[in-house]
């Protein structure tokens, strides 16, 4: 078993309700195999197929996704927005695949995620877009 530990820190000084915000949490969380580190994906475009980053699994899964703000030749960039979705079996029965995430150029998500979904990426628009991801499994 190995440690990951996850930090967030939320600070602003013009906050837009005039007040200070400062939030710092962390977690200390307890992975095992399988995981897959820091890696690189392209995000197809709108009418593309849906690119998988994480499989259905066995336990629960951390999941962090980045758009890099690049197309997929890496340099060239680009202000499409990166979707995020999500299939799985519902309660009733029925498999779905949602769009619940949309990431601009520069931001990341990092969550938990429920070991029978699949998580999958795509291009908002008409650029191949270059993502990094990475998933661990709860222990």
């Amino acid at each position: 078993m190995a440690t990951l530990i996850p930090k967030l820190t939320l600070s602003s000084t013009n906050h837009v309700t005039g007040e200070t915000l400062g939030l710092s949490v962390d977690d200390t969380l307890t992975i095992v195999a399988p995981t897959i580190g820091l890696s690189m994906v392209d995000a197809e475009v709108t009418g593309g197929s849906l690119t998988e980053i994480k499989p259905s699994g066995s336990a629960n899964q951390y999941v962090y996704i980045k758009h890099t703000g690049f197309q997929a030749d890496g340099t060239t960039a680009t202000t499409n927005q990166l979707s995020v979705f999500f299939t799985g079996t519902d309660t009733d029965g029925d498999t779905n695949t949602l769009e619940s995430i949309r990431l601009a150029a520069g931001e990341f998500a990092f969550f938990p995620c429920m070991s029978n979904k699949i998580v999958k990426v795509k291009s908002s628009s008409t650029h191949i877009i270059k993502a990094e991801y990475a998933y661990f499994t709860a222990g």
